[in-house]
């Protein structure tokens, strides 16, 4: 049995048989929605509209001349097709009916009313008690013949929409493959030294040193102190301005204690080769970071232990809370990887409230291309731009989509979107 709500599609110009069909429904019991009598003052006609159209399970389609060459009325049609809600036609007047409502159960009010007005009942779903009470509300409107009205209702079965299977596409990711890098060295130098010898002064030292012994062989102990200052004094002027170490060395060896020790010996210490001491560059201190640069290595470190985690919550609660990250963009692009299907959804008018912008201020209209967007509400999603297109997915309250593309047509559009079937926005 039916229960939901009958939104009523048609022309301005059938308003007199719409208004007293609708009033009859009500009177009878039936839940009725009609924009001539249930849009408030200073409400907006567009908006009021589509939301009644998306909350009835049922579309009641008056069809006469005026109403097939409607936009509006089509666009409600095909919104209600696309959405598997049942569609009864109503046939006013003879017309050119659309080839996606031929297949259609109608009720022919141009002929038998009593008739056609079972048909209706039937088509509708209608419970008893509002079917029983139809044909005298319908009678009091001048709906049916009134010597007819009794006449049983037939029992019709309207056909059951054929609802396409969904089909679903997954894609997959290719792990990136990691490049090691490798380091050189070269070789030290070394150096040599070389070293020069004075044989001619070793020659003089000794044969001082045999004159010298000699001497004191052969005199008293009385002279010899004499003797060895007069050597001593030969050796010293012999070597002095020299610069071999090893006269000096030996100067010190054979007459100490003299008076020439000190001078000796600085001037010993003074050709003895010093130790090369290895010079070592010292590295000049790093700059202290500036407070950019500390923000920036943090924020780097958050990005990379995202991509170390690789998972979709990471990436959308960077790409949410990072606004001004260098890194953002290449969260985003991950996030959009994660929407692994694509398909279209219909979009009665740019004051349709199915999808809301994702992470910026929210604005009016029809969805922007390259935007991130939440789903307000459950819609199925086509596998093309066409009512008839078969589905191939659905998404949930707050699902997250990409918009790809915006379709007009007429005064409605459809919306190429990126979307998943697990993925939302929290």
């Amino acid at each position: 049995m039916n229960t939901g709500t009958i939104f009523f599609s048609y022309s301005r110009q059938d308003s007199d048989f719409v208004i007293h069909l609708a009033q009859s429904l009500r009177e009878a019991g039936a839940k009725v929605w009609l924009d001539q009598l249930d849009i408030q003052p200073g409400s907006r006609w567009d908006k009021s509209i589509e939301q009644a159209l998306f909350k009835s399970n049922t579309l009641l389609i008056i069809l006469s001349k005026a109403s097939v060459e409607s936009p509006n009325v089509m666009d409600e049609v095909s919104f209600a097709l696309e959405e598997n809600k049942r569609v009864v036609p109503i046939l006013l007047e003879d017309c050119d009916i659309p080839f996606r409502l031929r297949r259609l159960q109608f009720a022919d009010f141009t002929g038998n009313r009593n008739r056609a007005l079972n048909t209706l009942i039937a088509s509708l779903g209608l419970e008893d008690q509002v079917a029983s009470k139809l044909s005298d509300t319908a009678a009091d409107h001048n709906l049916i013949d009134k010597a007819e009205k009794e006449s049983k209702v037939e029992n019709i079965t309207p056909p059951k929409p054929v609802i396409p299977p969904p089909t679903d596409t997954k894609k997959y990711q290719i792990p990136a493959a990691s490049v090691q890098s490798t380091a050189t060295s070269s070789p030290n130098s070394e150096k040599k030294s070389s070293k020069k010898l004075f044989y001619m002064a070793a020659a003089v030292v000794a044969v001082g040193i045999a004159i010298w012994s000699l001497i004191q062989l052969q005199t008293q102990p009385e002279e010899e102190q004499q003797i060895a200052e007069t050597a001593d004094e030969t050796d010293w002027k012999l070597i002095q301005n020299t610069d071999d170490a090893q006269l000096f060395e030996a100067h010190i060896a054979n007459f100490k204690p003299c008076e020439h020790l000190a001078l000796a010996q600085t001037k010993l210490d003074s050709l003895k080769p010093t130790p090369d001491v290895a010079l070592v560059d010292e590295p000049e201190p790093e700059p202290e970071p500036t407070p950019e640069e500390l923000a920036r290595a943090e924020e780097q470190k958050k990005w990379e232990a995202v991509k170390l985690l690789n998972q979709y919550a990471n990436y959308l609660n960077f790409y949410k809370t990072h606004t001004e990250s260098e890194f953002r963009e290449e969260a985003r692009t991950k996030l959009i990887e994660y929407l692994d299907q694509t398909g279209y959804v219909y979009y009665g008018s740019k004051f349709s409230n199915y999808f809301d912008l994702a992470f910026e201020p929210q604005g009016d209209g029809v969805p922007v291309v390259d935007k991130f967007y939440v789903a307000t509400q459950a819609r199925t999603i086509r596998g093309g731009s066409e009512s008839n297109s078969p589905a191939v997915g659905s998404t949930k309250s707050k699902s997250l989509v990409f918009v790809e593309e915006v379709i007009e047509s007429g005064s409605s559009y459809w919306i190429k979107i990126k979307f998943s079937e697990d993925r939302f926005v929290n």
